[in-house]
């Protein structure tokens, strides 16, 4: 265990490791809060629009070319920020807008692209008929312009005209309507009439323009995004299809998008900023990439979008509508906080063996959870706080991986900071599980990889789904949960292939390990991540504490104390020093006046430990601990070790407990409005912690919480953990610190005070 404790505490003393790949300003600070306040707002205001008729329209004239155009886009930008189609004003205007006569291409793609994110089969008629005209509305191959969309549907009196704007909006709606489940048996040739027109019209820097003109970053964008719609659609369904050209022009668009990336529209002469920032939104959001050009592109466009947004909500001033401009903009927001499902690590040498796979695995899960979800690529160039913006890092390849110590640092923080390492190997890549079997031995020598128990959570239906002979999997455990799973099986070539539903049971598999990682609750977005900046404040006192080491899993999630580190600073000026694997007999309370102790499973005390423990005790000193996990074994184990050295029984700590009121303790808090894990089974109605106490009469020599404080402390949802959430954690183990803090006359003083007495010991 004490590499692992080295490693986290040079957590603690580290800043970031590296820097970003490519040399650009420090992303914008940009909140969660802020972001979902915003998208609140917009949509509150688009809801306003919405007239007596359940639409949008500002004329009542339904021949003209663009009819129903705007209530389209309202709805498709309303469902994609959250709201429920069944409700009352989204129904009524789903339902008007299924019923209208269309005239363009815009129209019909926007409809079908929202009528697809609608459960169920209400809508499926209409979105068939969609598909049937889009599908026959693009320019066939003897055209000039084959493969390209005009405004209204190819036929004679159509006219020459097509542009890559019209373009992009049918092949999405095309896409859009087939993942909602509308069907043609002809779709293989549409979609290589698609391919052939991208990537035949690109321009020589590697962008489009509008038609065939200088490239612009709204067009190059959209061009980007429809490639990988085809790389979905054509290569990953057939695993012998040669990709060359297709990646190739992946490949230059997205080097065009690196050169010229800003939150205006690089080359668009000041126009349509919003329907720039929906297309970055798609390519980013396809290829996976968190930059270009080495900038957050979400997190600069959230910024800009948070900045410019009217008092009343919308957004206007780029090149639309109001309405159009707010559409927009609320799509931008809404798709760029989703949460992550998985990173993808970009490793050298074959880190993208199979293109698509996390990406398929993600739209799967979407379409599984009825919840919007991104994936990204990271490296381990970048800050840490790339990689813990998901739950889940990913890794797959088939020739051998090697690591530098940097970086196997930078894998260790991640999986000791709460994240879970996924490796999969595809076939032939035996190389590539032997160096994760010898990188798991170097991040983790203390903690061996081992068979995955057939009765574990990704197993057992617990998580979510059932495999009754699972393949032999192995993993990483600290004891409460796996650090590192490799999964020998080739998994991702279901993925990547979209192999539905013939292989379903892969992508049951992936989204099982995403639930595990999150314990089945409303994940994170991407702007939060565990971590708790420093706050550079004067401290006013300073707490010393021990962490306790025995025969047992002791070092449980050492990198909370980082965390409980940085809280005490921010919200109570307290310095918190460690001394960690001190035994019993090593305890002394003129160094440490207080000791913590945790395990997950029970243990024995040698009779020199349990007289370093009563010698502790006796002499001043305050034992703190917790049941990781909520351990049962544990506890009943401290308890019969703590009765033995102190002849006293414990007490269940009442609400006026100053513990738990934080009365007369500087730098405490009244711990109420205690929040708990999702499986925790306790009295809900209870607005205070459950803490026991050994009472010496004049002081709480040991203080001890039944419930998970220690893995709580991590800031990450653990699967199945018994305990309160983390922030209740950070509360509690605070108020139990300052406590044990005071000298023993402060404490007795505080005894002194009328109180509720402290409950014999409950049954459990």
């Amino acid at each position: 265990m004490a590499r692992l404790h080295k490693l986290a505490l040079a957590c603690l003393a580290s800043a970031a490791f590296g820097l970003a790949a490519v040399a650009a300003p420090d992303p914008p600070r940009v909140s969660a809060y802020d972001v979902d306040h915003a998208i609140e707002r917009a949509t509150r205001w688009i809801l306003a629009q919405q007239n007596s008729d359940g639409h949008w329209e500002t004329s009542q004239d339904n021949t003209q070319r663009y009819w129903a155009g705007d209530s389209g886009l309202a709805l498709l930008a309303l469902l994609y920020a959250g709201q429920n189609p069944r409700s009352e004003p989204m129904d009524r205007g789903l339902s008007w807008l299924a019923q209208q006569p269309l005239h363009a291409t815009y129209t019909y793609a926007i409809r079908a692209h929202g009528l697809a994110l609608v459960p169920g089969a209400k809508f499926r008629p209409r979105l068939n008929q969609d598909l049937g005209w889009l599908v026959t509305a693009i320019r066939p191959r003897s055209h000039s312009d084959f493969g390209a969309y005009g405004y209204v549907a190819f036929n004679a009196d159509a006219g020459p005209w097509a542009d890559n704007s019209n373009s992009q909006f049918g092949v999405l709606g095309v896409w859009m309507a087939e993942e909602g489940g509308a069907r043609r048996s002809d779709m293989l040739s549409y979609w290589e009439l698609v391919e052939d027109r991208w990537t035949g019209i690109q321009n020589s820097d590697g962008g489009w323009g509008y038609q065939r003109g200088e490239s612009t970053g709204s067009m190059t964008a959209a061009g980007l995004a429809t490639l990988y719609v085809v790389l979905d659609r054509v290569h990953a369904l057939s695993a012998h299809r040669k990709a060359e050209r297709l990646l190739a022009a992946i490949e230059q668009a997205q080097r065009w998008l690196g050169r010229e990336f800003t939150t205006e529209n690089p080359r668009g002469e000041g126009r349509w900023k919003h329907y720039y920032l929906y297309s970055v939104e798609r390519a980013g959001r396809a290829s996976g990439r968190k930059y270009f050009r080495g900038r957050d592109w979400f997190r600069e466009g959230a910024a800009d979008l948070l900045k410019h947004q009217s008092p009343d909500g919308s957004w206007t001033g780029g090149g639309m509508t109001p309405l159009q401009d707010t559409a927009f903009a609320l799509m931008f927001l809404s798709h760029g906080r989703a949460p992550l499902l998985y990173s993808k690590l970009e490793h050298p040498p074959d880190w993208n063996h199979y293109h698509r796979d996390v990406s398929g695995l993600t739209r799967y899960c979407e379409q599984s959870f009825e919840r919007l979800l991104n994936w990204q690529i990271v490296d381990l160039d970048g800050p840490i706080d790339d990689l813990m913006e998901a739950p889940v890092l990913y890794l797959s390849g088939k020739r051998a991986w090697t690591f530098s110590d940097e970086q196997r640092f930078k894998l260790a923080q991640y999986a000791l900071r709460g994240g879970l390492i996924f490796a999969v190997v595809p076939a032939g890549g035996e190389d590539f599980e032997d160096s994760i079997r010898a990188l798991a031995m170097r991040l983790f020598p203390e903690m061996p990889l081992r068979p995955v128990p057939k009765d574990h959570p990704l197993y057992s239906g617990e998580v979510q789904y059932r495999f009754d002979n699972p393949s032999l999997m192995f993993h990483v455990t600290n004891g409460v949960r796996t650090l590192l799973l490799l999964c020998p099986q080739d998994v991702a070539f279901a993925w990547n292939t979209l192999r539905l539903p013939a292989r379903e049971a892969d992508f049951q598999f992936g989204a099982n390990v995403y639930l595990y990682a999150t314990d089945k609750t409303t994940p994170r977005s991407r702007l939060e991540t565990p971590e708790i900046p420093l706050a550079p404040v004067e401290t006013e006192r300073t707490v010393r504490v021990a962490r306790v080491a025995y025969s047992g899993r002791w070092d449980i999630e050492s990198y909370g104390w980082v965390r409980l580190r940085h809280y005490m600073n921010n919200t109570s000026r307290t310095r918190l020093l460690l001394t960690s694997g001190v035994g019993f007999d090593q305890l002394s309370a003129a160094d440490n006046r207080i000791a913590f102790i945790t395990g997950v499973s029970g243990f024995e005390l040698s009779a020199a430990e349990l007289a370093g423990l009563r010698r502790f005790l006796t002499s001043g000193g305050t034992l703190l601990a917790d049941g990781a996990a909520g351990s049962r074994e544990f506890v009943e184990a401290l308890e019969r070790h703590v009765r033995a050295a102190l002849q006293v029984e414990p007490v269940t700590l009442a609400s006026d407990s100053c513990v738990i009121s934080g009365e007369g303790i500087d730098g405490a808090e009244r711990l109420g409005e205690m929040k708990y894990r999702r499986t925790t089974r306790v009295d809900r109605g209870r607005d205070y912690p459950l803490l026991r106490a050994f009472d010496t009469g004049s002081r709480l020599a040991v203080i001890y919480s039944p419930l998970d404080l220690s893995v709580g402390l991590l800031g990450t949802q653990v699967f199945a953990c018994n305990g309160y959430d983390p922030e209740s954690c950070l509360r509690i183990m605070q108020n139990m610190l300052l406590y044990a803090n005071l000298t023993t006359e402060q404490k007795a003083a505080l005894a002194a005070r009328p109180h509720h007495p402290a409950r014999p010991d409950q049954p459990r």
